[in-house]
């Protein structure tokens, strides 16, 4: 039981300088959040305009195509991001949980050494 609660403190003591995942990611989802609201925007602008009969509000309409085809490559790059931030998150996990399982074995085994001494 003494193992876990080292482990745990390992855990809980190295990530406090380390980035915070969770963090990151809700911070690009509300890029993505924002990005898909100017994409909903821009195609009801482009609707409108489209459906008007003079030369400048339908040159108006193709600019706000091109913004909302913008935006969904913005809201693209931003998930792609946001996949980056959560793998590099796992691999931290999954160093961390390794280091602290070799550091785990390191003082079982000075334990036993201490209790074979005695």
């Amino acid at each position: 039981m003494e193992h876990l609660i080292h482990f745990n403190d390992f855990i809980s003591e190295n990530r406090k300088n380390k980035p915070n995942t969770k963090k990151a990611v809700k911070k690009i989802q509300k890029v993505i959040v924002k990005q898909g609201e100017k994409i909903e925007k821009e195609t009801a602008k482009a609707q409108k305009l489209s459906q008007s009969g003079e030369v400048v509000d339908k040159m108006s309409a193709t600019l706000a195509k091109m913004k909302v085809q913008l935006a969904q490559a913005e809201a693209q790059k931003q998930t792609v991001k946001q996949n980056i931030e959560i793998k590099k998150g796992q691999i931290r996990t999954a160093k961390d949980q390794a280091k602290s399982g070799n550091e785990l074995e390191k003082k079982a085994k000075e334990t036993k050494k201490e209790e074979a001494d005695k």
